[in-house]
């Protein structure tokens, strides 16, 4: 993963929400960053993209870790996809065609 994460010029990171987190499969990939913070920082561009049960305020604690971890990694925001209540498949579809939109403004 690293050499494909050192050589993008976006990443999109994509997980479910875990009691108010992210999953242990993202948070390892993120913990490996250490390793390499130095060629890792700024240059990049991101797009998160989470879904799970609950509200949209179950999302808080998430977006604040998202928030720090851009800030720290000097890489830009430019997307995100909530797809809260994911279980209801008129929402899931609306969330899907959101990522969809989202994905054609990448460039």
């Amino acid at each position: 993963v690293m050499p494909k994460l050192l050589a993008a010029d976006m990443v999109v990171l994509v997980s479910s929400l875990y009691y108010y987190g992210i999953n242990a499969a993202l948070k390892a990939v993120i913990d490996r960053f250490y390793s390499y913070n130095h060629e890792l920082h700024g240059g990049k561009k991101a797009i998160t993209l989470v879904s799970g049960y609950g509200q949209a305020d179950a999302f808080a604690s998430l977006n604040l870790y998202f928030k720090q971890l851009l800030e720290y990694m000097h890489w830009d925001k430019v997307g995100e996809v909530l797809a809260a209540d994911s279980w209801n498949n008129q929402k899931l579809a609306k969330h899907v065609e959101e990522a969809y939109q989202l994905g054609k403004t990448v460039k």
